[in-house]
């Protein structure tokens, strides 16, 4: 039984480590109108990294509000599961 559960810690250790090595990571610069304002909306908790997205949605002159609703829905079904 200890075998097994050792061998389970080594597996998802293993796993967790190909996951960190799979992220896509998009830069504010790579972002289209859509990107921005979903990660905004819906995105991280930090409240730096809002104000930089905040920030980049103000220089780039992004349209938010015609995303809102489809944004929000998707808040929605993401959350029903």
């Amino acid at each position: 039984m200890k075998k097994l559960i050792i061998l389970f810690g080594i597996f998802f250790i293993s796993f967790q480590g190909i996951a960190e090595n799979n992220k896509i990571i998009i830069t504010f610069k790579e972002m289209s109108e859509f990107q921005a304002c979903y990660a905004f909306m819906v995105g991280s908790h930090s409240i730096e990294q809002k104000s930089m997205l905040s920030d980049w949605i103000k220089i780039k002159d992004f349209n938010c509000s015609k995303y809102a609703e489809v944004i929000y829905r998707a808040k929605i079904f993401g959350a029903i599961k």
